[in-house]
């Protein structure tokens, strides 16, 4: 019985520890509204493979440098590239049938600096949770409580969070 009462304290302490990580990933998609709106006034692609390659070294490279596998970290980041493009995918299809009247989109340059703070703060919180503990299955509705931005579906969610359970440290 005190050994299940010491598991159950240290699992849901860890598990309120995912809530800093995925308000970052939460807040790092609520720009993608901006980038929908930039690329659609500047007639511009969603698909950026340039950008998104810079994206995935920058990370890498990050993540080795913070004390993570790179090669378990990809994955996690390329769930979130393909969330943010879902998302903004999203965004156009709804300003087809109702196009938004009284916002405008902050410029790209200043979003991507934004999200590339956030990006570098989201792998500084991944190395620190992990340093302390594994992410489990457990932590799933935690994350999907908190991440909760609009266009964004349970199944990137879901996809988000099982690329999440495989980051582990370097060895």
């Amino acid at each position: 019985m005190f050994v299940s009462l010491i598991l159950a304290a240290q699992t849901s302490s860890f598990a309120a520890g995912i809530t800093p990580l995925a308000e970052k990933v939460s807040h790092r998609l609520s720009y993608m509204k901006d980038v929908a709106g930039y690329k659609a006034q500047n007639h511009l692609p969603i698909e950026d493979p340039v950008q998104e390659a810079k994206v995935l070294d920058s990370a890498k490279s990050e993540a080795e440098k913070l004390g993570l596998d790179p090669t378990t970290v990809e994955p996690f980041i390329i769930a979130q590239i393909k969330a943010a493009k879902a998302v903004e995918y999203r965004y156009l299809a709804d300003w087809l049938a109702q196009p938004e009247t009284g916002w405008q989109p902050r410029p790209l340059d200043k979003v991507r600096q934004d999200i590339a703070r956030l990006s570098k703060e989201i792998l500084e919180q991944l190395a620190r949770d992990l340093k302390s503990g594994r992410f489990t299955s457990d932590e799933r509705s935690s994350f999907f409580k908190v991440v909760h931005e609009p266009n964004l579906k349970e199944s990137d969610k879901q996809q988000l969070f099982s690329a999440l359970l495989a980051i582990r440290l370097a060895k």
